[in-house]
């Protein structure tokens, strides 16, 4: 074994050890692929992660900006030539603390030649990759949109970039719906974006355009203090049939995909599609708290896809597609 296909292994377990430990429910996901995909939808993963704690973390806004821009250079300089060059890192490591929160080094050196090799295999193109660092930098300098098109270009580099570079690991035939894949994308980071407003509000931010509050008579205070209100469901409302829109068409990616990736965009889509129906069956209850799926749901949505005669059994196009379930009026919710 030579010391290059030694790094690489030892890259690839590194990725699949912080795709583990972060718990989220998309990495249990990657068990619906292959070994070599799943392997390689691991890296996309834990490039994704630590770019997001990059952003996240709490060092001073200049110095998160700072490794932001040294880890798309690191990125862009290891996705650009040979893929068996040595791991190359930015000017300006040596700048770094050696006491800081995040070991951008380290993180580099781990995960670049897994990201690396992953994307050589499965012809990412590096934009999308850089597109996810672009992603997490546009959120350090604005959290206000003025209109939907700002949000939407927004959504584009922190989902639907991700959406475009797992598309290429999960396989499709040319020509792929490209409009399609890019909505699928929106339409997952608007749900996430009306589950969280009151999180959102807690940490002075807000996503909602303000074209789109202003037109229900709300101001930017009324979103950063959120309460139970009939012009705040309307705009609720209003998002989610937007979002809805998006779902239907980020389905029509389905067609193109290869079969053995098509369980995972199928189990991604049902989960956030069926978030976004709780939402609009209580759009108060995202004033108060993240709105989430029960257990119930989760362990249907699972069983459903790694249940072989289950899986087979899923609706396609999925019913979402047919009929948009409108919230049924209850005492204390009123339409408006």
């Amino acid at each position: 074994m030579t010391s290059d296909h030694k790094q690489l292994m030892s890259s690839y377990a590194a990725v699949r050890r912080i795709s583990r430990r972060s718990g989220s429910s998309f990495y249990r996901s990657f068990w619906l692929l292959p070994r070599a995909k799943r392997d390689a939808m691991s890296a996309l993963y834990a490039f994704a992660r630590v770019t997001d704690d990059l952003g996240d973390c709490d060092e001073p806004l200049t110095l998160r900006r700072s490794w932001l821009q040294w880890w798309r250079q690191t990125t862009a300089m290891n996705l650009i030539g040979e893929g068996s060059q040595p791991i190359r890192l930015a000017d300006g490591v040596e700048d770094i603390p050696p006491n800081s929160s995040v070991d951008l080094v380290r993180h580099a050196t781990e995960i670049m030649p897994a990201l690396r090799h992953a994307a050589d295999r499965y012809q990412i193109p590096s934009r999308y990759l850089l597109e996810i660092v672009d992603g997490v930098m546009a959120d350090q300098q604005k959290n206000r949109f003025d209109t939907f098109e700002q949000l939407e270009h927004y959504c584009y580099l922190v989902a639907s970039a991700v959406g475009i570079a797992c598309l290429h690991i999960w396989g499709f035939r040319s020509p792929l719906p490209m409009q399609a894949a890019v909505d699928c994308g929106l339409a997952f980071q608007l749900t996430n974006i009306l589950r969280d407003v009151s999180e959102d509000a807690a940490r002075g931010r807000i996503y909602l355009p303000r074209q789109h509050y202003e037109q229900h008579g709300l101001e930017e205070d009324d979103l950063l203090n959120p309460r139970k209100d009939a012009r705040l469901r309307c705009l609720l409302l209003d998002e989610t049939r937007r979002a809805a829109e998006l779902f239907d068409s980020g389905w029509r990616v389905w067609d193109s995909l290869h079969d053995d990736g098509r369980p995972m965009f199928s189990m991604m889509w049902r989960t956030y599609r069926k978030l976004l129906q709780r939402i609009i069956d209580d759009p108060d209850a995202v004033v108060s708290r993240r709105v989430s799926l029960g257990m119930r749901d989760r362990i249907g949505i699972v069983s459903h896809h790694f249940v072989g005669p289950l899986y087979r059994r899923l609706p396609v196009p999925p019913l979402e597609l047919i009929t948009v379930k409108e919230p049924v009026p209850t005492r204390g919710n009123e339409p408006v």
